[in-house]
């Protein structure tokens, strides 16, 4: 922006507006806002004072200002480099859009791309210097930042409202990046009530508030506070990983599931009634394994535990749901059948940590293996559908939704009463929790120019998920025999994983909410449809409804460990979560004495088990990848890879026995069966039930299959 004093009046654009504050703080003495703003008129520009204060906050958001205090009030010098960095960031927003997908992808590989080439030491200064940063305190000013960020957008967009500029759809995208941020960190990612921090539904929603004057902050410090001392350990933000020692070596075990998919083929090869790659069909299994081998004869084989036993027993007791097909659930759309199919899987799994957790025998060795003090579960450790509006659906949809919660809720009550522990070891964390802490303190780093870094793209950066940023930052410079690190553990209240996310508030906590419905269903049934009236009458019980005590008292914690020498962009750790059991309610006591335990005893079997690698972990993947993980987690998903495929070949002859039997011939090879008639199928769905229940030992099967 460059001129002579009394042009013709003009908006003058985001960049050169930038570029006027930037070269007048890079004078010696700086510059303040109001010197700046009476520069711009002299050059025409006819935006409000406010906007450059606006501009101010944002530039010192990123780093790219430092303040100065003075007699005269705050002064601003330059603080961070903007020249060098490889995406120019005013730009990048416009870009990062949904509706320009292949845009946004672009950017996010090249970002990828571009932290391997981040020097390894500045890495290792990061890491050191966030060694010295209490992790609630960061999070705080990393949070009030953000929301001041977002707030100066607000103002922005609403005097733009009034006199648009070509800039608009840039300025409008740009903070709904920044709002959709501050979701997934306040909300989803630490379940902060509204109270605390006020995120809007919309940017429209933000607007109107703001000229109505009901908006002067989106962060209420003191509530803030208070909340994050529930949700962020009491520790550095990086810090060693130590435990305490015990003499008695942990009996670990190891959950891991899979799942098959296909198309019931009646015309196979050669006849046989094959599964081939059409998601008719799935074939659901899981198998517990524990750190203990069996010794047979001059072998030694693994102990573990698997659902089903065998094909027969598919659809009995704990093994429900381990198969899956369309067939079997008319009442669900096709959507929810394929969501349905993960969220079984999810099932069978917990299942399988439950029995874990339990004492059990290894069938036809007579051996017996006691109880798990923790179990590692591939994956999440949260049930994957956790949505009310779902667990209250009187479909079978919602009936595995209902199972889900429930063994959740059996799990949770084990561990809190019999001192066990259940960990999730998740490859694929999408999450951004920990990663716009990180980035938010390295451009104030880079701000101060007392060290290596002299720039970092915090809109770049905060496109990465958590586990790329944290992968790099805890393993860079490593040796082998180094201490292990970790970052500062974070706890999620069950509702930060629920549809009360985003509506959470402190007068009204999800809990209530629920208990409230279901005081509106008994009083008022008249307004109710059928559905709801059968839920809340005869499935919901007050007093114990598990979905209710999970809101009550679950939380979640989670945390990254660096325990290997440098990992590169295509090798990742995984995060770690654990459950805990402690009054959810932000009034209520202190969490963290009850995740304590569950923590030392995570990091006790972490070190006892130790990690590998594995070169193809998951089914689902084309491109090999190779993830760090837990050594017993690696070998319960080999130990399960082998025996889904041995399910499936049993699972095919035993359904083409019934088959070749059904159609009156002993060939099993080479017949020809057409398609089914719908009565003919629903015959043969009858016999096989009646065989299924005659195996199981039901008195009176024709009984069953009237009701």
């Amino acid at each position: 922006m460059s001129g002579e004093s009394g042009r013709e009046p003009k908006v003058c654009t985001a960049s050169e507006r930038r570029a006027l504050f930037l070269e007048l703080a890079g004078r010696p003495e700086g510059a303040s806002t109001s010197e700046v703003y009476g520069r711009a008129v002299e050059f025409g520009d006819t935006v409000t004072e406010e906007a450059y204060y606006n501009l101010a906050r944002r530039l010192l958001h990123r780093g790219l200002l430092a303040p100065v205090p003075s007699d005269r009030g705050t002064r601003y010098k330059l603080g961070a480099r903007t020249e060098g960095q490889w995406l120019e960031e005013d730009q990048l927003s416009a870009l990062v859009d949904p509706e320009y997908p292949l845009l946004a992808i672009t950017i996010w590989k090249e970002s990828l791309r571009q932290i391997n080439e981040v020097p390894e030491d500045l890495w290792v200064e990061l890491r050191e210097r966030l060694r010295g940063q209490p992790a609630r305190e960061l999070f705080r000013r990393a949070i009030v930042s953000y929301c001041d960020d977002f707030h100066a957008q607000i103002t922005d967009l609403a005097e733009l409202a009034s006199h648009p500029t070509p800039e608009l759809a840039r300025f409008r995208q740009d903070a709904e990046n920044s709002r959709r941020l501050l979701l997934q960190l306040a909300k989803y990612g630490l379940g902060l009530s509204g109270e605390a921090v006020n995120v809007p539904i919309s940017l429209d929603a933000a607007i109107a508030e703001f000229k109505r004057g009901s908006i002067a902050s989106y962060v209420d410090e003191t509530v803030l506070k208070e909340e994050l001392t529930r949700r962020i350990a009491p520790e550095p933000f990086v810090l060693d990983a130590s435990a305490a020692s015990s003499g008695r070596a942990l009996l670990i075990g190891a959950v891991d599931g899979s799942t098959r998919g296909g198309l019931l083929s009646f015309l196979g090869e050669e006849g046989d009634f094959n599964v081939g790659y059409a998601p008719m069909i799935s074939i659901n299994t899981s198998i517990g394994q524990v750190n203990r081998s069996l010794r047979l004869g001059n072998r030694t084989v693994p102990v573990f535990m698997r659902l089903p036993e065998k094909p027969e027993d598919m659809q009995l007791q704990d093994n429900r749901y381990t198969v899956m097909a369309k067939l079997l659930y008319p009442d669900m759309s096709d959507a929810q059948y394929m969501h349905a199919v993960w969220n079984a899987m999810d099932l069978i799994e917990a299942r399988a940590a439950s029995r874990l957790l339990k004492r059990w025998d290894v069938p036809r060795q007579g051996v017996e293996i006691s109880a798990a003090d923790i179990v590692l579960r591939d994956g999440t450790v949260s049930p994957q559908d956790r949505d009310f509006n779902h667990y209250s659906e009187l479909s079978s949809y919602g009936q595995i939704v209902r199972g889900m919660i429930e063994i959740n809720w059996e799990i949770a009550r084990k561990c809190r009463d019999d001192g066990q522990t259940l960990v999730g070891v998740v490859k694929n964390a999408q999450l951004s929790v920990f990663a716009p802490v990180v980035n938010w303190f390295a451009c104030q780093v880079a701000r101060e120019k007392n060290g290596q870094l002299v720039s970092w793209p915090l809109h770049t950066m905060n496109l990465i998920p958590d586990q790329v940023i944290l992968t790099r930052l805890l393993t860079a410079g490593r040796r082998k025999a180094d201490p292990w690190v970790r970052t500062c553990v974070v706890l999620r209240p069950f509702h930060a994983l629920t549809n009360y996310a985003r509506t959470y508030s402190r007068g009204a906590p999800p809990a209530q909410r629920v208990l409230d419905a279901y005081k509106a269903a008994r009083e008022t049934p008249e307004t109710l449809d059928q559905e709801k009236t059968v839920f809340w009458e005869t499935l919901f019980r007050p007093e114990s409804d598990p979905y209710v005590k999970m809101l009550e008292n679950v939380f979640y914690g989670g945390f990254f460990l660096g325990a290997v020498p440098r990992l590169d962009i295509g090798k990742s750790l995984p995060r770690f979560e654990f459950l805990a059991l402690a009054p959810t309610r932000e009034d209520e006591g202190d969490p963290w004495p009850s995740a304590q335990p569950h923590l030392d005893r995570l990091l006790r079997a972490l070190r006892q088990n130790g990690f590998d690698v594995a070169a193809e972990h998951n089914m689902f993947a084309s491109d090999a990848k190779l993830d760090v993980l837990p050594s017993l987690i690696i070998q319960a998903h080999d130990t399960v890879k082998h025996w889904a495929a041995e399910l499936l070949s049993r699972v095919q002859e035993y359904i083409g026995f019934y088959l070749a039997r059904y159609v009156r011939t002993k060939k099993f090879r080479g017949i020809k069966v057409r398609p089914f008639t719908r009565d003919e199928l629903e015959l043969l769905y009858a016999q096989l039930r009646r065989e299924r229940e005659l195996q199981a030992g039901v008195a009176n099967p024709s009984k069953m299959l009237e009701e």
